[in-house]
């Protein structure tokens, strides 16, 4: 998948995000450098914002799935914190995010983003930041739903919700979230891959075999069920783990022909197929984009 092809996929929420690079301090307002502290001792409420706020665990991307509504189809996990190539890397082979695209352009946050989750369901894209918690400068008057704050973030369409995570997306997409984190409607069941893996980087995609529905509509299209795509550095670069569940049919002899062709081991086992192995650094970008969507 190319980043024409992510750059369809999020042309909207991209069109909104833009407009904030030229918004500074739209979000947060803080006064000086922010001081480190461990995650483990932050707390939602130092955002200052009455209501409810989020408090969601968000070490790994079994942790975000459990916000993403049942018609997920595409998602990645990242901690920035890990390493720079890789989220550099990241930045080229996903689709366009304020936390990956913008990081640099749009001052969200007094602290840096330590994570960033970005998912695919329907025709709705929302996104989470795990961010240092401070007072919160909200612009417009926010809008109350299941007892959250959505802060309007200036002319756009875009809203924040604070807390550990912090939920950014459209009115529309953010709703949609805060009815799974409220319980009121069903989180996705659909990944199974993604869980007790680790790695820095963590990207999971619904195949075309996955879906009965026609409201799910997997921007990849492979043949497979599931597809999980993990990254971390590691001593020889960065090792690379890609998942495939009931892989077949021309994703089968794509996978076959990119394993042999960057020299990485491959295996199958109870109906996945792995592959695994050492990339370097400046083949990480290339690496990513050829497994996302064989």
């Amino acid at each position: 998948m190319n980043q024409k092809s992510w750059a369809t996929i999020g042309v909207v929420f991209l069109a909104g995000i833009m407009i904030l690079s030229t918004f500074a301090g739209f979000v947060m307002r803080g006064g000086g450098p922010a001081e480190t502290t461990a995650s483990d001792a932050w707390n939602p409420s130092d955002f200052g914002v009455s209501g409810r706020l989020i408090n969601w665990d968000f070490e790994s991307m079994g942790d975000a799935l459990g916000m993403y509504p049942e018609n997920l189809v595409f998602a990645f996990w990242i901690n920035l914190t890990a390493s720079d190539n890789l989220t550099e890397a990241a930045a080229q082979s996903l689709p366009p995010t304020v936390g990956l695209t913008l990081r640099d352009q749009v001052n969200l946050y007094p602290s840096p983003i330590d994570r960033v989750s970005w998912g695919l369901y329907g025709d709705e894209i929302a996104e989470f930041h795990w961010t240092k918690p401070a007072p919160v400068g909200a612009h417009g008057l926010a809008v109350l739903y299941n007892g959250y704050q959505m802060i309007p973030l200036g002319t756009t369409d875009l809203f924040s919700v604070m807390g550990t995570p912090v939920l950014f997306g459209t009115e529309s997409s953010v709703k949609t979230v805060l009815d799974v984190i409220s319980g009121d409607v069903p989180t996705t069941e659909e990944f199974v891959l993604p869980y007790d893996e680790i790695d820095a980087l963590q990207i999971s995609s619904l195949g075309k075999d996955a879906v009965d529905n026609p409201s799910f509509m997997p921007p990849l299209g492979g043949d497979y069920v599931e597809s999980y795509l993990g990254a971390s550095p590691s001593e020889d670069g960065y090792l690379l783990t890609a998942k495939y569940l009931t892989l077949r049919g021309q994703s089968k002899n794509r996978v076959d022909d990119l394993a042999e062709s960057y020299g990485l081991k491959m295996y199958s086992e109870g109906g996945i197929v792995t592959v695994s192995g050492a990339v370097d650094p400046q083949n990480l970008a290339e690496t990513l984009g050829a497994f996302i969507a064989p």
